[in-house]
């Protein structure tokens, strides 16, 4: 009686994801931008940067998936979502606090693994979306990118109250200072797709363009998205 009472409860209050939308599960650094012994933009072995590049490509070769990251923020989109559920649980558990619980552990203990600093944890969030509203989440990441990107760099600059300017006049003064032009390119986020790193305004405009910087490029099959570029 108390187990049937007990799951009762559970699906009550816990919710399920689809299991054929695509799923997002987003990761953001926990005191990360606050603290300011760290630095989110500089990119070297063993920085922050460095580990979140790394468990980008690796997590998105590893499941064939999205991933846009920028600041201390990283989102993986998985549009065949039991990719990754049948790999974290045996019984198709499709309960959110599952899914979560069980792929942030698997991404604490990879990017920490290449973190020189001490151990970070992250705030994790997961949830479906349509098919056609890929896009339209990778542009609002992308701009939240950008305000994090640019309110970051001017507060380590001491600018103060960063986070009320509006975001144009942001860029304007981040460009006034010659160590900001390294930045430009991850401004609005960096994206990689089964382990290649993709230009984010291609995909925007409706083109994959990978980008062959990187060791190890796995060919796709770019007919995969033709739904969302609308090819």
């Amino acid at each position: 009686m108390w187990n049937n009472y007990f799951l009762q409860i559970r699906k009550k209050y816990s919710m399920r994801v689809s299991s054929k939308e695509p799923l997002i599960i987003n990761f953001d650094g926990k005191y990360v931008t606050k603290n300011k012994d760290f630095n989110i933009l500089e990119e070297y072995k063993g920085s922050f940067r460095y580990a979140i590049c790394l468990a980008a490509k690796y997590f998105s070769n590893k499941y064939k998936c999205l991933c846009i990251y920028g600041g201390d923020e990283i989102s993986f989109i998985f549009e065949n979502p039991m990719d990754l559920i049948n790999d974290i649980n045996s019984d198709n558990n499709t309960f959110s606090t599952e899914i979560i619980s069980v792929f942030s552990q698997y991404f604490f203990d990879y990017f920490n693994r290449f973190y020189d600093g001490e151990k970070i944890f992250f705030h994790g969030k997961c949830f479906s979306i349509h098919k056609d509203k890929i896009k339209s989440f990778i542009k609002y990441k992308s701009k939240l990118i950008e305000v994090l990107t640019t309110t970051y760099f001017l507060k380590k600059n001491n600018v103060h109250k960063a986070g009320n300017i509006k975001l144009n006049e942001k860029i304007d003064m981040c460009l006034e200072y010659p160590e900001y032009k390294k930045f430009i390119d991850i401004q609005k986020g960096v994206m990689y797709y089964s382990g290649n790193q993709i230009d984010l305004e291609s995909f925007l405009n409706d083109k994959i363009s990978v980008i062959n910087d990187k060791e190890d490029v796995i060919e796709f099959d770019e007919s995969m998205f033709s739904d969302i570029l609308g090819t």
